[in-house]
């Protein structure tokens, strides 16, 4: 009798942990270009036990080492094996749409295919490129996602991340500590050999990271990831940044930008 009871009560907590692991709030993040996913990595670090992320690439980035490589469909293979290897370090699922590197689209059927990936998902979050880019591939990725959301009638949280130079305008209203994953995040970000060339892609995003740590004393560390959302929270309304762990140093995480005043 007792050991009957132990072993209902085991599977009633069986049941109850699987229910628990299977209720994790999704995060979506689509990058045009595999290696553009680098501006998220700190958080997906952050979140991986947290929220369970998404990757959704537009493109397989088969245009990054030339016309031969695009031909040929070498480049394709190999940014494709990067990022599945980087999607894996920080614990994220991915997915693929099928535009061209360098003739990258927001057409009707690329849209609808990404509707159905987020009513499919039911994101907590999205995360897509800020729109005003010189990069039109960073343009159609990022309006792609806007157009997907509407169509697949959801309200998720929305945030723009920014890819270094390229995006123009933009100004954060979240900051969010990397501190304690700065150099894991950059031991991932080399795994994307065929863009490294010579640390270049490193030391850009080091420079932006640092950057975007100077704008706020709040933070435990100067190394910050910078986002700006769609629909700014009400005040008091919580939002996923605030879910995530806090820093060894005990301070917040997160913090929101001081909105300006007129005169600034």
């Amino acid at each position: 009798m007792a050991k009957r009871f132990l072993t209902n009560v085991f599977s009633v907590l069986a049941a109850t942990f699987c229910l628990t692991a299977a209720a994790k709030d999704r995060v979506v993040i689509v990058p045009a270009h595999p290696d553009d996913l680098i501006a998220t990595i700190g958080f997906c670090l952050l979140a991986r036990d947290v929220f369970e992320v998404h990757v959704v690439d537009f493109t397989h980035g088969e245009r990054g080492l030339g016309e031969a490589g695009l031909r040929d469909g070498s480049t394709k293979a190999t940014r494709m094996k990067e990022e599945e290897s980087v999607c894996q370090a920080i614990g994220a699922k991915l997915h693929w749409l099928d535009e061209i590197d360098g003739e990258a689209y927001a057409c009707r059927e690329t849209c609808e295919r990404l509707a159905e990936m987020l009513k499919e998902l039911n994101p907590r979050a999205v995360f897509g490129h800020w729109p005003v880019d010189i990069h039109g591939d960073h343009m159609m990725a990022g309006a792609a996602l806007l157009k997907a959301v509407f169509l697949a009638n959801l309200e998720p949280e929305f945030y723009f991340f920014e890819e270094e130079y390229q995006s123009k305008a933009f100004v954060p209203d979240h900051y969010l500590d990397i501190g304690n994953v700065i150099e894991r995040k950059f031991e991932i970000v080399r795994q994307y050999k065929c863009q490294y060339r010579n640390g270049g892609i490193e030391r850009r995003h080091r420079a932006a990271d640092m950057y975007h740590g100077m704008h706020t004393a709040m933070l435990a560390s100067g190394q910050a990831e910078a986002f700006k959302s769609l629909f700014p929270p009400l005040q008091g309304q919580r939002n996923i940044f605030q879910e995530l762990p806090p820093t060894s140093r005990g301070k917040p995480r997160f913090q929101g930008a001081r909105p300006k005043k007129v005169g600034d």
